[in-house]
């Protein structure tokens, strides 16, 4: 059962045009105001790397959010 605050959480292969767009004003953001050391979002390469796993998150085909783990060596993620 589903309620109105509910999200629908998936994979993300970052083809969607949203998706993309999203991303690109998010790095462009931490790039404005953060310290050129202290910028540690991926671009769009970085996080179509085959160690990072990208989910999406939205509502009503409405996309509210993006998150990525990268897995290390070890099994670890970060």
């Amino acid at each position: 059962m589903t309620g109105p605050h509910d999200f629908d959480i998936r994979e993300d292969d970052l083809a969607g045009a949203a998706v993309r767009a999203l991303l690109a004003l998010h790095l462009s953001g931490m790039r404005a105001s953060s310290p050129a050391d202290a910028v540690f979002a991926l671009d769009l390469a970085g996080l179509r790397s085959p160690d990072v796993t990208v989910w999406t998150a939205g509502r009503a085909d409405r996309l509210a959010g993006v998150g990525a783990l990268r897995l290390l060596a070890g099994g670890g993620a970060r």
